[in-house]
């Protein structure tokens, strides 16, 4: 007896759609399964990361001890080039370009004058190194303040020298942010980028910019307008406690509403100084040498 046909295959229609949803569902489960994987590799928690990473800074120095580097600031409308020293006792320097030409020679000799005459008045030196330590507290006061500052988000990871993870953050001011002093009241003004080595736990770059006019104190009523910039650079591929290239600073605004307030300071050229540097000795690295024609361009 002849056996009723019976069709092994499936009409074209149909087999290119079970094929289709076989292909979507392929599709999805390996989309799926990425996602799980990056949800898996990506355990970072931006506030934590920042806190260590802040946790870190403060337990060295900014600017570490026996370095050069150069200071640039503007000021009444003219740029000036400083040679700094940073010793082991005080920080010293000395204008050697103005506008980009070297000082003269009597406004060196000037200023030489004034540098060895520090080394035989202790009241100004304490004068000098109180007026540091109170900007260094200044500085740490707002580094600390970094975490609960700001709500930080991961925008992506990459990798750095030697394969150490660069996480990159942007930052905008936390809602519930209530500044302890009132200099921290220019924290809810800022937003901007971070990077930061995850396996040195270090602030690696730090660019960021007022978005609106803020009014806070540094012992008087500063207003600062919107607009203002500040960046730090570090080279990820440098030892962690020397690797600062840049940190800059421009802001504007009015001080006491009346008096007008126009900052550019800039940092860079950090230069780690053999041995031990006292403030004797880096006076007289100062004062016996014609810096000015030794400063990189």
């Amino acid at each position: 007896m002849e056996r009723p046909y019976c069709r092994t295959e499936l009409p074209g229609e149909i087999r290119l759609y079970v094929r289709g949803r076989a292909a979507f569902q392929l599709a999805a489960l390996v989309i799926a399964g990425c996602v799980t994987a990056i949800a898996q590799q990506s355990t970072v928690n931006p506030q934590q990361l920042v806190r260590e990473a802040v946790a870190k800074e403060l337990g060295s120095p900014f600017v570490v001890q026996n370095c050069s580097y150069q200071y640039h600031r503007r000021v009444s409308g003219r740029e000036e080039t400083l040679l700094m020293i940073k010793s082991s006792d005080l920080i010293v320097g000395k204008v050697v370009s103005i506008d980009g030409a070297p000082v003269s020679a009597d406004q060196e000799e000037k200023q030489d004058k004034d540098l060895r005459h520090l080394l035989d008045d202790p009241r100004e030196r304490q004068r000098q190194l109180e007026k540091q330590q109170k900007f260094e507290r200044y500085i740490r006061d707002l580094v600390e303040a970094l975490p609960d500052a700001f709500q930080y988000t991961e925008t992506r990871t990459e990798k750095g020298p030697q394969g150490r993870p660069l996480v990159h953050l942007t930052f905008q001011p936390s809602p519930t942010y209530e500044p302890a002093h009132a200099d921290q009241q220019v924290l809810r003004g800022l937003a901007g980028t971070m990077v930061i080595d995850r396996s040195r736990k270090q602030i690696v770059s730090l660019d960021a910019r007022l978005f609106k006019d803020v009014d806070f104190g540094w012992g008087v009523l500063v207003s600062l307008s919107k607009g203002g910039t500040l960046l730090l650079v570090r080279d990820p591929e440098a030892p962690p406690e020397s690797n600062l290239q840049t940190f800059s600073l421009n802001v504007g605004g009015r001080i006491l509403l009346l008096k007008k307030l126009d900052l550019h300071w800039s940092f860079d050229h950090f230069e780690a100084l053999r041995g031990v540097v006292d403030l004797a000795s880096a006076i007289e690295m100062l004062t016996t040498s014609k810096v000015a024609s030794t400063l990189p361009h």
